[in-house]
C-alpha cells in the first residue's frame, strides 16, 4: 500500500500539459464537500493566511465521482475561468484517479473486502490578484489499519497561467530554503509538544527542495505543508507553517506575486 501511495503522489508533482480537454465534468456550483475525519490540532492562522471566505471564492466546484463496488471515488476540483490554469488543475485531478485505479492490483487487494477509497477535497487563497494556490486535502484508502492523507498544493502565476514551482517564487531558492528549513524547524519545535521527535524533524525540515514542495501562497507569506511521517509520528497527522515573507526577503521573493514591491 505504502508503494502505491508514493507511485501516486511522486508521479504527480510533474505539472499537467494542458493540450488536452478533460472528460466530461459535473459542475456544482461554488460550494464544494469536505472530506470527513479527524484532522490534527492546527494552530491559528497568522493574520494575512486566511483561506478565501465563501462570499468570495471566485470559481465553481467540478468533481470527479466514480463510485462502484470495489471504489469509492470522489475527486473534487475548482473551474475559474482562466483557459490554462483551468485545464491544468483538470488534467491534473483526472491523473490522479487514473493512477489511482491503474495502481489497485492484485497486490494490494483489500482483505477486508471494503471498498478502496480515493477523496479529494480543497480550499483556495490568493496571495494577490496576480497569484492563486489550490490546495488539496488527498485521502486514500486500499486496506490496512488506516488510510493515508496527503496535503498537495497547486499554484499559479494568474496573468500567465503557469503552475508555480517553489523554484519560481525566488530570485535565490538555496537561500529561501534555508530561511525556511530554520524558521519551520523552530516553530515546530515549540508545538508539536509529546509528539516531537528530533531525528523526523531534522530530516523532515532539511533545506531539501522536496521537503518544501507543497505550500500555498497567502498575502502575508506562504504556509508550508508537511506530510504525515514527515516532520512527526503518524498520530500528530499533518503539520503547517505559517511563514511571514520577511523571513525569506534576503533571498529575492518576486513581490508581484504577493501583489507588493520592494521599497
Amino acid at each position: 500500500m505504502i508503494a502505491l501511495v508514493l507511485a501516486l503522489f511522486i508521479s504527480l508533482l510533474v505539472p499537467c500539459s494542458a493540450t488536452a480537454a478533460p472528460d466530461a465534468l459535473r459542475l456544482d456550483g461554488p460550494q464544494h464537500p469536505s472530506v470527513e475525519r479527524a484532522k490534527p490540532e492546527l494552530l491559528a492562522p497568522l493574520a494575512g493566511f486566511q483561506d478565501s471566505p465563501p462570499d468570495e471564492q471566485r470559481f465553481k466546484d467540478a468533481s470527479i465521482v466514480k463510485p462502484n463496488d470495489s471504489n469509492d471515488i470522489d475527486v473534487h476540483y475548482p473551474v475559474f475561468g482562466k483557459v490554462l490554469i483551468d485545464q491544468d488543475i483538470a488534467l491534473w485531478a483526472h491523473r490522479v484517479v487514473e493512477t489511482f485505479t491503474k495502481g489497485l492490483s492484485h497486490d494490494y487487494a483489500n482483505p477486508r473486502q471494503a471498498r478502496n477509497e480515493l477523496r479529494a477535497s480543497y480550499t483556495v487563497s490568493y496571495a494577490s490578484p496576480r497569484s492563486l494556490t489550490v490546495t488539496y486535502e488527498i485521502w486514500t484508502y486500499t486496506g490496512g489499519i488506516h488510510g493515508n492523507n496527503d496535503i498537495i498544493t497547486l499554484s499559479y502565476d494568474v496573468e500567465s497561467g503557469q503552475r508555480l514551482l517553489f523554484e519560481d517564487l525566488v530570485v535565490a531558492p538555496d537561500t529561501a530554503l534555508e530561511r525556511l528549513a530554520d524558521y519551520c524547524a523552530k516553530t515546530l519545535r515549540t508545538t508539536l509538544g509529546e509528539d516531537l521527535d528530533e531525528a523526523m524533524l531534522k530530516s523532515g525540515t532539511a533545506p531539501e527542495l522536496d521537503n518544501y514542495s507543497s505550500f500555498s501562497l497567502f498575502p502575508a507569506g506562504l504556509r508550508v505543508h508537511f506530510q504525515p511521517y514527515q516532520v512527526a509520528p503518524f498520530v500528530a497527522g499533518a503539520q503547517r507553517v505559517d511563514v511571514p515573507l520577511e523571513i525569506i526577503l534576503d533571498a529575492g521573493p518576486h513581490l508581484s506575486l504577493w501583489g507588493k514591491n520592494r521599497r
